[in-house]
């Protein structure tokens, strides 16, 4: 214990052996005890829920709801792993450090009931020059979000419709794309595709029809206290009758049970005795969805059906965008332009989107002509590398192409800005070198951890094209029965996003790709550290068997945190 003394500097003493003590705490919590403690749970929840045991099912969310080591774990996916985990509320209060989340953690475990608070209305630019309202609620709002979602989520899991790709576990943007590749290609017979948008999905959802599909929920209350919490805008409190903040935790979930059931619906018209190729196909991530049909005259038939179904909802179609084309013609879906071209469908990445991600990078160099050419490479690397790594499963060799080539150009620019007078051979020699086979390869020479000289630079955007394997039926990782399933499917993953290093490659092998401290899943969307066993300061390597991977939070979160390279 810490000698208590008198004064300014012994009150600064106190204050930093208690944030110290805090922090101490907070990397004390057993991470892989409490993620398997909440897999159990929700494993449970899944299989009552499968088998209509309706009564288990409430039983065991009420333990959910209940269970500390859930409320662990929302804390720490609010304050370290989502995005806006550094945007605060109306109540202006973040947690960005040990200290302050283990006093967060312990303010929510002494105060159970939540005293909703309205959302911060702030407004996001849209690719068409509008502006998209995003609500913020508070910190806390935003944890009991999560933990309400944690036990509603695998209620539902079983029941969501097979061809509902976004926002739910296991599935992904390349599985609706594949989804339509096989309704779409040559050999399918459905040609006419209606390219459906909903009008402000998510600012006009009914909350009766979500309240009442959720039944005897046990936070049903809670979560009609969030709806009902109202925006903060320009100082004023504003009433809300419809709809659910996007920037809830909790919205996608809800934006999916209220729009579940089209499929079904759609399922009604099969016609007995045709072929499968003759149903309606069916895609939709979030509020997006697509409609597949054999004629045009079918999709026409339906479009009058489905106004009505979306209005139950609170809904509507926006006729503006709203089209019914046919395949050969083209249209665009989640990013990707899908057409088809003598028969066969390609799936391409969509050209706005493509340019956009352009200026982005052009932008970004010329409000940045100054920097150090290290800097380029560790801004762009994990952007370029992203970029490049979405559009792997479609047919991007032309766009790769393109892009590489424009990036060279602005690359060229933004040297010879820094140095108008050196000579071409001269400027070349500074920053581009020969790799991956080309000779214009950007790089930048700065010292490694070892204080030895090193060479880093960026890739070639280009990558080979690997297919996306589409999930089948509606499994789920959450079904205790298909654990092997998922294993495979997440292993073949992880060597495809690392199959240009061989050492991250081993040292996934070696933990059966799994993070070393939480033991969940290296790709479950966080990001990744290379975590050093022994520090490079008491003389450890950069050899696979002195590294192991780690969720970047799980790696700060850890007793034994270390120097990290990051591993992106």
């Amino acid at each position: 214990m810490a000698t208590i003394k008198h004064g300014a500097d012994g009150r600064a003493v106190r204050a930093t052996t208690a944030r110290s003590l805090a922090g101490q705490e907070w990397t004390s919590i057993d991470w892989a005890k409490s993620s398997r403690e909440v897999q159990r749970l929700q494993q449970r929840i899944f299989r009552a829920s499968q088998q209509e045991q309706w009564q288990k099912v409430r039983s065991l969310q009420r333990l959910l709801l209940r269970s500390d080591a859930n409320l662990v774990l929302s804390v720490r996916q609010v304050t370290q792993v989502n995005k806006g985990k550094r945007t605060p509320g109306v109540d202006g209060r973040t947690a960005t450090t040990h200290h302050e989340r283990w006093r967060f953690l312990n303010d929510l475990r002494q105060a159970r009931t939540n005293c909703t608070k309205p959302v911060r209305r702030v407004y996001i630019p849209k690719a068409n020059g509008k502006r998209r309202p995003l609500g913020i609620p508070t910190i806390e709002d935003r944890v009991r979000q999560n933990v309400v979602k944690t036990a509603l989520e695998p209620a539902w899991e079983p029941h969501f419709e097979a061809t509902s790709y976004g926002f739910r576990p296991g599935r992904s943007v390349h599985d609706a794309l594949q989804y339509l590749w096989y309704r779409l290609n040559s050999r399918a017979r459905s040609k006419w595709v209606l390219d459906a948008d909903i009008r402000g999905a998510f600012d006009h959802i009914s909350h009766s029809y979500i309240l009442r599909r959720m039944g005897n929920f046990p936070a049903r209350r809670q979560v009609k206290a969030w709806l009902e919490a109202g925006y903060l805008e320009f100082g004023r409190i504003h009433e809300t009758t419809e709809g659910t903040p996007q920037g809830g935790v909790i919205s996608p979930l809800l934006a999916n049970i209220a729009l579940d059931g089209l499929g079904a619906y759609l399922a009604q018209y099969h016609m007995p005795g045709k072929k499968s190729w003759y149903y309606y196909g069916y895609a939709r991530y979030a509020d997006d969805f697509v409609i597949t049909a054999a004629d045009k005259v079918r999709l026409e038939q339906r479009l009058p059906e489905i106004r009505t179904w979306l209005a139950e909802r609170g809904l509507e179609l926006n006729e503006e965008k709203t089209r019914i084309v046919h395949v050969d013609d083209g249209f665009n879906f989640l990013g990707a332009t899908l057409r088809r071209y003598r028969g066969q469908l390609l799936i391409t990445p969509q050209k706005e989107k493509v340019l956009a991600k352009l200026r982005e990078l052009k932008g970004w160099l010329h409000h940045n002509p100054t920097v150090k050419s290290r800097v380029v490479v560790n801004h762009l690397s994990p952007i370029l590398r992203g970029w490049a790594q979405h559009y792997q499963p479609l047919s991007s060799s032309k766009t790769y192409s393109y892009f590489q080539h424009r990036l060279w150009q602005m690359l060229w620019s933004w040297a010879r800005r820094r140095h108008p007078h050196w000579t071409t051979v001269r400027l070349k020699a500074k920053y581009f070198h020969a790799a991956y086979g080309s000779d214009w390869v950007f790089f930048a020479d700065t010292k490694g951890r070892h204080g030895d000289h090193i060479v880093v630079d960026l890739m070639p955007v280009r990558l080979p094209i690997i297919r996306h394997v589409l999930v089948a039926g509606n499994n789920s990782p959450m079904d205790p029965s298909l654990k092997d399933y998922w294993t495979t499917r997440h292993r073949v993953r992880a060597l495809v996003r690392f199959r240009t290093s061989a050492k991250k490659r081993m040292i996934g092998f070696q933990q059966d790709w799994r993070c070393s401290v939480c033991r969940q899943p290296l790709l479950n969307g966080e990001s990744l550290d290379t975590h050093h066993r022994v520090r490079v300061m008491d003389g450890g390597s950069n050899r696979s068997a002195n590294l192991e991977m780690r969720h970047e939070a799980c790696h700060y979160n850890s007793k034994d945190i270390r120097h990290s390279l990051s591993c992106g």
